[in-house]
Parts: C-alpha cells; sequence; structure tokens
C-alpha cells in the first residue's frame, strides 16, 4: 500500500515533465510570439478565431504558465516569464511576427474580452502598446515590396524621361543626326564618281585634239604636195 502511494507520488512530477518536454518540442527555434488572455470567449467565437488564424498560418496554443515558465526557462526565453500573469495562449507563426500581432489586435478590438498581454520579439519583451505599434509596421511581405520599389525607382525615372516632351525632344536630335550622318555618305560617293569621271574625260579630249592637229597638219602639207606640183607643171 506504501509503494502504490510512492508511485502515485511520482506521476505528477512524470506528467508535469512530460508536459514541458512537449511544449519545449514545439517551441524549439522559437524566437517572437504574442500573449493573449483567452478567458471569457464562447465556443462559436473561440472557433472563428481558431480558424481565422489557421488559415495564415498562425497557432494559438493555452497553456498552465507555471509549465510555460518552466518550457520558456529551457529554451533561454524566462524574461517571456513575466508576461504570463494571467491566464494565457502563446501565439506564433505566420509570416513574421507582425503578422501575429496585427491579427491579435484586430481581434481585440472587435471582441471586448479578449486582450493581449504583451509579445516577446528576439530577446525583448514588448508591452500592450508596443505590440499595437508592431501591428501597424509592414510585414516581411510588404517590406519586400517597398525594397523592390525603391530599387526600381531609378529605373522608372529613366523610363519617365525618356516618355516626357525632353525625351521625345532628344530621340527626335538624335534621328536627325543618324539621318544628316547617312546623307554624307552618299554625297562622298557621288563627289568620287564626279572626280573619276573627271579624270577618264580628260584623257578623251586630249585625245581629239591631237587628232585634230594630225589632220589639219596632214591638210596643210596635202596642200603644199598640191602646189609644189603646180608650180613643176607649170
Amino acid at each position: 500500500m506504501v509503494s502504490e502511494v510512492k508511485v502515485g507520488a511520482r506521476n505528477p512530477a512524470r506528467i508535469k515533465n512530460l508536459l514541458v518536454k512537449e511544449l519545449v518540442e514545439n517551441w524549439q527555434g522559437l524566437q517572437s510570439f504574442v500573449v493573449v488572455c483567452p478567458v471569457g470567449l464562447d465556443v462559436i467565437t473561440s472557433n472563428q478565431l481558431r480558424a481565422a488564424l489557421h488559415a495564415k498560418k498562425i497557432k494559438m496554443m493555452v497553456v498552465r504558465n507555471s509549465l510555460a515558465r518552466l518550457a520558456l526557462a529551457e529554451l533561454d526565453m524566462a524574461v517571456a516569464a513575466e508576461l504570463l500573469d494571467t491566464p494565457s495562449a502563446i501565439c506564433y507563426g505566420g509570416e513574421s511576427v507582425v503578422d501575429v500581432a496585427r491579427e491579435m489586435v484586430d481581434f481585440a478590438r472587435k471582441v471586448d474580452v479578449f486582450s493581449v498581454r504583451g509579445a516577446f520579439v528576439e530577446g525583448q519583451v514588448f508591452s500592450v502598446e508596443q505590440v499595437r505599434k508592431l501591428a501597424t509596421m509592414p510585414n516581411k511581405a510588404e517590406l519586400s515590396a517597398q525594397i523592390v520599389c525603391l530599387v526600381l525607382s531609378p529605373g522608372r525615372g529613366i523610363a519617365s524621361a525618356l516618355l516626357s516632351p525632353a525625351g521625345r525632344i532628344a530621340g527626335a536630335v538624335e534621328a536627325l543626326v543618324e539621318k544628316l550622318g547617312s546623307q554624307a555618305h552618299p554625297a562622298d560617293a557621288s563627289e568620287s564618281a564626279t572626280a573619276e569621271s573627271t579624270e577618264s574625260t580628260e584623257p578623251a579630249e586630249s585625245q581629239d585634239a591631237t587628232a585634230e592637229k594630225q589632220d589639219a597638219t596632214e591638210s596643210a602639207s596635202d596642200s603644199a604636195t598640191d602646189q609644189q606640183q603646180s608650180s613643176d607643171q607649170q
């Protein structure tokens, strides 16, 4: 009978250790979470909240504060134990803690009995007011979009400049320069052709002049011969 009492006395500690171990395994790698007080929620409202959180991959785990403190201590997050001063639920997941804070703050505004107790963000404890400010910050997706816009802004400025009236004027000037450049080459070619034709014409004209001189010389010589013959006959 005494042995049974001893065995029964050991079971609560063993169960407690198993529950703490389970929390440690579930929270392994967890760096940020939001603490809420879900006391007062009816079944329907609680199910609606869990469904909305599940759609965004956010988990809400109702915990016993004593066990949660032990698990947080093993995970080097003992400082977050000060947030567990009322019946608590640990909320984590989503794309970032900003998404979790945003959902919790929005739901607390809609349901009076639901309240946000604070948050633990990468080693620091956030108050309720800080969690509300955290909910207004951009999440990872929104921040990435802002960074992309900043990176692409110089390109957009160039595109706008090219499409502006000044950009069109610059394009027209460039087109005019290309047109003038293309017209300069045929002119050079025509000048070369004229020079070649002139060079080819000059020898022809010289040949014609020489031929005329030869004809004149022959005619003069023929006349002189005829006159000599006439004088001889006389």
